[in-house]
């Protein structure tokens, strides 16, 4: 199989996750079966390096269509509410209707995604806006991470678990918020990022007092390059020499979710990928495809990227469409980086 194949495979098997309205279920297993604002704004990324344009507008349209829904809790935010009454990062993919009142869904990471998705788009000429109220839209999100006071105030961060101020969430809105402004599609106040800005100083290169080492830190360098070089090299300095298994990356040292018999926390092949893509965007081309390498050596026979290996054996979440994502983009920039670009691809099935 060569790369073009490994391509197609790798985007047929995601697309089976897709829906006709643009939005993606996580995973095909009854507890996946619901679309994460996250996971939907970095798997329809994929569609820019591939060039399929529509594809990405109405994936980009179903996430504003979700957020429309979410209005009223952005007009009536403080940061006294509770996480139920914050924006929802779960939904229903046919009706867009929430799921799961009980759970940790203030995650802000989630919407400086977005924001920062809405911005990059525009800044690659393509407008992801419809009309009016698309833009106000924006306007409310601002209003709302302000009111939420999202640079001192917890939420519950990339991994949906315990509320701290994380470096990722924190660094998501800066970066977010920093596009609009760069791209001036709405006001955004200049105090809004600073503050941020701060926070982000005091606390990186940590997640948060007490988790000096985070996957969730890698997206401060990719996709939002908001760190500085001293910083990046620490994370990544981190990442490989606390969080690298055989089979992907841990999320963080000491994660219970689906550890392993032998002690090992669950391993996550797109932590393999998301390093790839960071080496390819340093111009380290060698590092970028032997990242990659270990990412396709964790790929089933059917060609699925699995949410994690737990016990030397993929879980059922599987395929996972965040990691197919992932996978995707790593390949198309190790493609852009490379002339001449071979590596071994595992013994996928032809169907």
């Amino acid at each position: 199989m060569d790369t073009i194949q490994l391509r197609k495979k790798l985007l047929s098997r995601m697309e089976t996750l897709r829906q006709p309205n643009g939005a993606f279920i996580a995973a095909p297993t009854a507890d996946y079966r619901a679309c994460w604002l996250r996971d939907q704004v970095y798997t329809i990324f994929v569609y820019y390096f591939i060039s399929d344009y529509e594809k990405l507008i109405q994936g980009m349209h179903a996430v504003f269509d979700i957020l429309h829904t979410q209005r009223y809790k952005m007009i009536s935010a403080s940061p006294r509410k509770g996480a139920g009454e914050h924006i929802h990062a779960k939904y229903n993919v046919v009706d867009f209707s929430e799921i799961t009142q009980q759970w940790g869904h203030h995650q802000l990471d989630a919407i400086g995604l977005f924001l920062h998705m809405v911005a990059d788009l525009d800044f690659k000429h393509i407008n992801v806006m419809r009309d009016t109220r698309d833009r106000e839209l924006i306007t409310l999100l601002i209003a709302y991470l302000q009111a939420v006071r999202y640079w001192e105030n917890a939420d519950f961060g990339m991994w949906e678990e315990d509320e701290f101020v994380h470096a990722s969430s924190v660094g998501a809105v800066v970066s977010g918020l920093l596009y609009l402004y760069r791209q001036e599609i709405v006001y955004v106040p200049e105090n809004l990022i600073r503050l941020g800005r701060e926070t982000l100083h005091r606390t990186l290169p940590n997640e948060y007092v007490g988790r000096d080492a985070d996957m969730a830190l890698l997206s401060l360098i990719w996709p939002y390059n908001i760190v500085s070089r001293d910083i990046r090299e620490e994370i990544l300095s981190r990442v490989k020499g606390k969080l690298v298994q055989e089979h992907g990356l841990n999320r963080y040292w000491g994660d219970n979710y689906y550890r392993s018999d032998n002690g090992i926390s669950a391993e996550w092949p797109m932590g393999f990928f998301w390093l790839s893509i960071i080496y390819s965007q340093m111009n380290k081309v060698e590092e970028a495809k032997q990242w990659f390498e270990r990412g396709i050596a964790q790929i089933t026979k059917k060609g699925d990227v699995p949410e994690l290996y737990k016990n030397g054996h993929p879980n059922e979440h599987t395929p996972l469409a965040w990691a197919h994502a992932m996978a995707l983009i790593a390949l198309a920039k190790l493609k852009v980086k490379s002339e001449q670009l071979s590596f071994m691809v595992p013994n996928i099935a032809d169907e």
